[in-house]
């Protein structure tokens, strides 16, 4: 029950929530004790909030007082922890000291790392390293592919891809779905068979005039392929998560209910801006789950702090 709570606290981003609750566990515990899934959600908290000290003193925590050796789990959430915060040498340091063999997901966050920090040199060197492993998921293929093609590295990026089509995978599409009554409504980026297309994508023009004219201006660095800069900005305008929420506000007009969006995979730098700025000009409160946290957007702001 109160790891239950600790991971609860930490997707919603909660995190003085998280370490007041250890706090809690510790001295009015009883006799539970921490253990080593406490720590993953510990560690988990502290890496999407940005909090690298508190991290490296729950990681010492662990092992010095209650003697819980960390697995692989803990050691991809320190160096997710540590590559989120553009600390890829001290990442790549706790990697090569690992007394086990690192996994597949521990060179995925390093990835992730050098994604987000655009590091391509880095990102190429895990990924000759994880293929060592042999069969891996696609996601690594694609974080690489992601990585060269956000530095401008497009035919890099177009051999990362062919070597996932060699191997017979397909990337998983992205979608995203609403939930109305006893119906699911899902959508792919620039869907247009749902029976309400036309007052879909009339709902994100005049959207995005108001966006447009609140200061958002699209990221256009988010669209991995080379296209032109008017293609870029409509293939970006129109992923799967706002297609659901122009679908969202259509269905559910009144302002007291939240509009609550699905996704299977993370939502991408830019409609995280871009959802922010339909917060502050819908006047609603927009809660999107993507395949790791919930981000809860409310006038113009997201309860992670755009840190995730």
């Amino acid at each position: 029950m109160w790891n239950a709570m600790l991971i609860a606290c930490a997707q919603h981003a909660h995190t003085n929530q998280v370490f007041s609750l250890f706090n809690k566990l510790q001295t009015g515990g009883g006799t539970v004790k921490p253990n080593f899934i406490t720590f993953l959600s510990l560690l988990y908290a502290c890496s999407h909030s940005g909090l690298v000290k508190e991290g490296e003193f729950y990681f010492e925590l662990m092992k010095t007082r209650y003697g819980i050796e960390p697995g692989a789990q803990h050691y991809s959430s320190m160096v997710d922890l540590l590559s989120r915060a553009g600390k890829l040498q001290e990442a790549l340091s706790i990697i090569n000291r690992m007394p086990i063999e690192p996994t597949e997901s521990v060179w995925g966050a390093f990835m992730t790392g050098c994604r987000i920090h655009r590091n391509t040199e880095l990102a190429a060197y895990a990924a000759d390293r994880v293929f060592q492993l042999g069969n891996v998921s696609p996601g690594l293929h694609v974080i690489l592919s992601n990585s060269y093609a956000a530095a401008g590295r497009y035919e890099d990026a177009a051999r990362a891809r062919k070597m996932l089509r060699d191997q017979g995978v397909k990337k998983e599409t992205g979608l995203s779905w609403v939930e109305e009554g006893n119906k699911v409504h899902t959508f792919a980026a620039g869907d247009r068979g749902h029976a309400r297309s036309k007052e879909i994508y009339e709902k994100l023009e005049e959207l995005g005039e108001e966006m447009e004219k609140a200061g958002y201006v699209a990221d256009t660095s988010f669209v991995l392929r080379a296209v032109g800069g008017e293609e870029k900005q409509q293939t970006i305008r129109y992923h799967s998560e706002r297609i659901a929420i122009a679908f969202a506000l259509i269905v559910f007009p009144h302002n007291d209910r939240p509009l609550r969006i699905m996704k299977n995979l993370r939502v991408c730098g830019d409609c995280h801006t871009a959802i922010k700025f339909m917060s502050k000009c819908s006047g609603r409160v927009i809660i999107v789950r993507d395949n790791n946290r919930f981000h809860r957007f409310e006038d113009g702001k997201c309860s992670c702090g755009d840190y995730w």
